[in-house]
């Protein structure tokens, strides 16, 4: 029974948002109306910020420069885990654009760093309200059309943490259906030393509206050589309009902390994403997993995520 109520969960948070009334302004609509001042404010506060910083390194003045791809976004969560008691979690991100550096700069600041696609349901069990990162982020496509991120700042947790990052991206295109993602990643810091991610993506376009991915990652760091951890998930997205889409996913999880490259975790989840403006959203992701400390036995979790961007399209 249980593995059905969390399907069922899904269609009726889309019964519920799927149709607007055209013909009177909602309750919901009246609160966006009465909010929008506060959102432009915010986001002009943004980009002051921005021009404030990048005049600091650059006190040319320069006309005509474009501040407002500047932009904050906060997310709120809940996610219950089978057995355990509902959990609430933030995080929020500011990206602030630096023109004058011609584009090529910006400052982030962030309260978490997740790695790429490998954001579970169930791993979700503590705040990460203890990383804050900080830091100058770099961009540049190089050639063969390879792009470049590199980032330095402070990760502020229990002490402070400097880092590095630096990140080399390339996509290939095949027969215009077919997407190879190539990525190497690398982190020097403090606490944790040497980071390595390395992953590949495939993305195949299906007829409408449908397109299959497959992903395969692997991390490692020197502080814990035999931590090398392997993921890899196939997932389907289907389009079910401009607002909405679902996501069916089947995922594994391997380490080599304690056993000899043994499987850790398998899972299934579906995410139903609807983005109620081009600025606001919400997530339903239930999850069926199969932990290896509990010899694989079923247990079910269920996350409610709602996010909001503070950006020229907000007001």
């Amino acid at each position: 029974m249980k593995n059905i109520i969390l399907p069922l969960t899904i269609l009726s948070m889309s019964t519920l948002f799927a149709e607007e009334n055209k013909n009177n302004t909602s309750y919901f609509e009246n609160i966006i109306n009465d909010t929008s001042e506060y959102r432009k404010s915010i986001h002009q506060s943004l980009i002051s910020l921005s021009s404030n910083i990048d005049s600091y390194f650059i006190s040319e003045e320069i006309k005509n420069l474009d501040y407002t791809s500047t932009y904050a976004h906060l997310q709120l969560s809940s996610y219950l885990n089978e057995g355990d008691e509902i959990v609430f979690d933030q995080k929020f991100k500011i990206k602030l654009k630096l023109p004058k550096l011609k584009d090529k700069f910006s400052l982030e600041i962030e309260t978490s760093e997740e790695r790429e696609s490998v954001d579970n349901v169930e791993t979700h069990n503590k705040s990460n309200n203890d990383n804050l990162n900080v830091g100058i982020g770099y961009y540049k496509q190089l050639k063969n059309h390879i792009n470049l991120k590199a980032k330095a700042g402070l990760k502020v947790r229990s002490k402070f943490d400097p880092f590095i990052k630096v990140e080399a991206k390339k996509t290939l295109i095949y027969n215009d259906t077919l997407e190879y993602t190539l990525s190497q990643k690398f982190k020097q810091s403090v606490v944790k030393h040497t980071e390595s991610t390395t992953f590949i993506r495939f993305d195949k376009k299906l007829n409408e509206p449908f397109s299959i991915h497959n992903y395969y990652q692997h991390y490692w760091q020197s502080t814990n050589e035999k931590d090398n951890q392997y993921y890899a998930s196939i997932y389907l997205n289907q389009k079910l309009s401009d607002k909405r889409n679902l996501t069916y996913t089947i995922d594994s999880n391997i380490n080599n902390i304690d056993s000899e490259m043994k499987v850790k975790r398998y899972a299934a989840r579906i995410t139903y994403k609807q983005y109620l403006k081009k600025w606001m959203y919400f997530d339903v992701i239930p999850e069926n997993y199969y932990p290896e400390d509990d010899n694989f036995k079923s247990k079910v979790a269920l996350r409610f995520n709602f996010g909001i961007y503070f950006n020229k399209d907000s007001y």
